[in-house]
């Protein structure tokens, strides 16, 4: 590369991108059910569904937001809390909860394995990107 040249700027990941990385970081590193990570001190510590967005988009544990960064976590969080309700997971009553809450919620449910929380961030992921035709936010 040319020492003058300015290398083009890699688009802001969506919101499908990160739930899809959350589902990855999850198979890699482990679920979580009780709180965001079983140990913040970790580099790549098992997680729940929440820590993994914050994970996908941050890379640590000890997450320090940026403008950019807390909208993406926002969003996917968002999307995630949106397709669990609209898809009966979630009581449509508790939608005024805040993300955190419904996720966690649903996360920390009894019974529920990583398998359900990797393929439920897939689906959301998927059903997003059909919407937005991959567009970003």
């Amino acid at each position: 590369m040319h020492p003058t040249h300015t290398p083009p700027h890699a688009a802001d990941p969506t919101p499908a991108d990160i739930l899809r990385y959350a589902a990855l970081y999850l198979q890699r590193h482990g679920w979580h059910q009780g709180d965001m990570f079983t140990n913040p001190d970790l580099p790549t510590p098992p997680a729940c569904a929440q820590g993994a967005i914050r994970m996908a988009v941050c890379g640590s544990p000890t997450i320090v937001y940026t403008t950019d960064t807390a909208a993406q976590v926002d969003t996917a969080l968002a999307v995630l809390a949106d397709y669990l309700v609209l898809h009966g997971y979630l009581d449509p009553d508790d939608h005024d909860e805040d993300c955190d809450t419904l996720i966690g919620d649903w996360n920390d449910t009894r019974g529920r394995t990583l398998t359900q929380v990797t393929a439920v961030l897939l689906a959301a992921a998927d059903d997003w990107q059909s919407h937005h035709n991959g567009g970003a936010t």
